[in-house]
């Protein structure tokens, strides 16, 4: 089980209000998260592409909220293979949401996610520089995945993180790194940013 600092997950949610929906009921987050991918592939002109669960869902431990799960889905078909993520909470007053994080193959969690943004995004900024409408696509590990089981990572790692800036494609490089202090320090690479199309 992982610790998160205290308000972080309920920060989660509320900052991302436009992804959030009611889940179903609490003990039943891992089918809704199933249920979320089967109703991204029946809208993605693939119907007989399946999902299944990528890794036993991580249960997340804050006192704002009485439950958190992350959910990896991978969904494969029409010779396709990508990866969509879930935070299932529920709140207080038991009322259960459903949070779509970054798609793609990332292996930070929700809030590594959110507090790496800014810098990824800076960086897509530097490669559009023109562009105000920069968007996450996906977030994708970069190498063979040595700690998939680990609670905590012990080694750093790297990601491409894809935006979408003005019709541009952009990939920017992410790096991590566990902190001897605790929680995770990361760089995004302005300087590398790739054109993807």
């Amino acid at each position: 089980m992982r610790s998160i600092p205290s308000g972080l997950l309920a920060l989660l949610l509320t900052s991302g209000a436009a992804l959030a929906q009611p889940a179903t009921a609490p003990n039943t987050a891992a089918a809704a998260a199933l249920q979320r991918a089967q109703a991204f592939i029946a809208s993605s002109g693939c119907p007989s592409a399946t999902a299944r669960p990528a890794a036993p869902p991580a249960r997340f431990t804050d006192p704002t909220v009485r439950e958190a799960t992350y959910h990896r889905i991978l969904i494969e078909g029409c010779g396709r293979r990508m990866q969509r993520n879930y935070l299932a909470v529920v709140m207080p007053d038991g009322a259960s949401r459903m949070v779509e994080t970054l798609p793609g193959t990332t292996v930070t969690d929700p809030v590594l996610q959110r507090d790496a943004m800014q810098a990824a995004t800076a960086a897509a900024r530097v490669a559009a520089p023109n562009c105000q409408q920069i968007r996450p696509q996906a977030a994708d590990f970069d190498g063979q995945d040595s700690e998939s089981t680990a609670t905590r990572r012990t080694r750093a790692w790297t990601e491409n993180w894809v935006f979408e800036a003005c019709g541009q494609m952009l990939a920017v490089p992410m790096r991590f790194t566990p902190s001897p202090r605790g929680g995770t320090d990361f760089s995004a690479s302005s300087s590398a940013v790739r054109r993807l199309n």
